[in-house]
């Protein structure tokens, strides 16, 4: 699966098309993400303690100052019942066998009513095994 096909389903998909999730094999080049600031771009380093990295964007989309300290549990826990249980298990399945996914999961910002957002979830492997997560998160 192509790079562009993927960034064309990450952004032209209508929204409520990934409830359950999608999940692909072929991960997609993230390179132009991590260098442009109104992408939403975010990692989670895996194998050290889950420590979450966001660009700006994310934070605005949880509704925090950039910059703020970030813990993965606080994130999950503003997801909605539905879409957390949907998050981890495309996590774990991602994690396990080195596979990408798209989510779209409702979420209740800090001091906000939900939103719905559009989740790009790529493995980062080294020496066998995914030690991180990075990918792109966007409003829908």
């Amino acid at each position: 699966m192509s790079g562009a096909y993927v960034d064309r389903l990450f952004h032209e998909e209508p929204a409520g098309a990934f409830q359950a999730g999608y999940v692909f094999r072929s991960p997609s080049d993230l390179t132009a993400a991590q260098q442009d600031p109104d992408r939403g771009y975010w990692h989670c380093d895996v194998a050290d303690q889950d420590r979450l990295t966001w660009s700006d964007r994310v934070y605005e989309l949880f509704g925090l100052p950039a910059g703020t300290p970030i813990e993965r549990e606080w994130a999950v826990g503003r997801y909605s019942e539905q879409s957390r249980a949907a998050l981890q298990q495309l996590r774990n399945f991602g994690l396990k066998r080195d596979w990408s996914f798209i989510l779209d999961a409702e979420i209740e910002p800090e001091g906000a009513g939900s939103r719905w957002i559009r989740i790009l979830a790529v493995p980062i492997s080294a020496d066998g095994r995914v030690v991180g997560l990075h990918g792109v998160k966007r409003a829908l």
